[in-house]
């Protein structure tokens, strides 16, 4: 009984951890976040060279393969040169992790 208790609770947590809306994610990502990773999330070459860094396409296995915690992490706080998005709400971030994650299955 116990081990399907834990199995419930972990299978709900995932849940609510996907629990992001991609198409709302996208809207707040051509608002906030195209200018510099394009609207495919391939990343603008000129705005990389620019700002004399690499900007890793957001389909890629690098990406994909970091948890949503640490996309989460990378939103809000920035990363590299990534400025941080700190008036996303916590629903906005999620829905954008929702969408990076739908990018993986193009």
């Amino acid at each position: 009984m116990a081990v399907l208790l834990l199995g419930f609770i972990f299978s709900s947590y995932g849940v609510a951890a996907a629990a992001g809306d991609p198409a709302k994610g996208k809207e707040e990502y051509l608002k906030h976040c195209a200018a510099c990773h394009g609207p495919d999330g391939m990343g603008k070459e000129a705005v990389a060279k620019m700002m004399k860094t690499t900007i890793p396409p957001l389909p890629s296995k690098e990406v994909q393969a970091l948890s949503d915690d640490d996309l989460k992490k990378a939103i809000t706080d920035g990363k590299g040169k990534m400025p941080a998005q700190k008036s996303e709400s916590a629903a906005d971030v999620e829905n954008l992790v929702a969408f990076i994650r739908s990018l993986a299955k193009k």
